[in-house]
């Protein structure tokens, strides 16, 4: 999997950037409208043969900009949709969301980030390590497909984590180019249910229960091409019977014309 990293540098004019660049992935589809990057977020998406897990709002310990603010790091994986791939996203997810977990992830990407006077930082030691090696306590169990959203808390974040460990993610029609999971901070419940996400937390919520809800065809996934055939179908259907109705009207005003003189 390929990792990015975005950080910035101390002075004003070295501000929040990617390192190697923008993924694309989050860019074309996005990503940061569906979260609030400035706490802690957790983003989780399927688009085309891809999977992305997006990590942001990871204080620096020690790093901070020429106003004395702290510097929020945030980490991407993206790969090929593989299994493999899904679960080293899985395993990584579910350690975030375990908040002592999180604090290693943070420590680990704060020791490879230093200041740069060039380019205002760079990546000192080797982030591969991010990427998980050797998956441990991951099973394989069918996911649930139901759609869940709920209160970013710690009881349904530790119950998304255990989740990740036992479960596949979902696929196939209707999982591909959504977000599939989002847990963040300020995001209210229609922007979620609008997206389409299979689990959704956010701060906004009050139940700290799971409540499931039924996607909306609205949602913003892209139709599978057999929809989109149906829907060209019925479109030439309905152009078909239309152009029938108007054609037995002319015949009739025509037929009945002689008749009224």
């Amino acid at each position: 999997m390929e990792i990015y990293i975005r950080s910035r540098g101390f002075s004003q004019e070295e501000g929040y950037a990617w390192i190697p660049e923008l993924p694309e992935i989050i860019r074309k589809n996005q990503v940061y409208e569906l979260i609030q990057s400035e706490v802690f977020s957790l983003f989780i998406g399927r688009y085309g043969s891809h999977l992305l897990l997006l990590i942001t709002g990871l204080d620096a310990s020690e790093r901070v900009d020429f106003r004395d603010r702290k510097i929020r790091n945030s980490v991407a994986w993206i790969g090929e949709d593989s299994e493999e791939n899904e679960q080293k996203i899985r395993a990584i997810a579910a350690a975030a969301l375990r908040d002592e977990l999180r604090e290693t992830l943070r420590t680990e990407i704060d020791q490879a980030v230093i200041f740069d006077h060039d380019h205002g930082f760079k990546i000192e030691a080797d982030i591969s390590k991010l990427s998980v090696e050797e998956v441990i306590n991951i099973r394989d169990f069918s996911a649930n497909t139901n759609h869940k959203i709920g209160k970013n808390c710690k009881k349904l974040r530790d119950e998304l984590a255990f989740e990740f460990e036992e479960k596949t993610l979902p696929k196939g029609i209707g999982f591909n180019n959504i977000p599939l999971v989002i847990v963040t901070g300020i995001q209210n419940q229609e922007t979620l249910i609008r997206a389409g996400v299979w689990r959704g937390l956010s701060s906004s919520l009050r139940l700290e229960v799971w409540e499931e809800y039924k996607k909306s065809p609205n949602s913003l996934e892209t139709q599978p091409e057999n929809k989109q055939k149906i829907q060209k179908n019925n479109n030439l259907i309905f152009m078909i019977i239309f152009i029938v109705l108007i054609s037995a009207f002319i015949i009739a005003f025509l037929f009945l014309q002689p008749q009224l003189k």
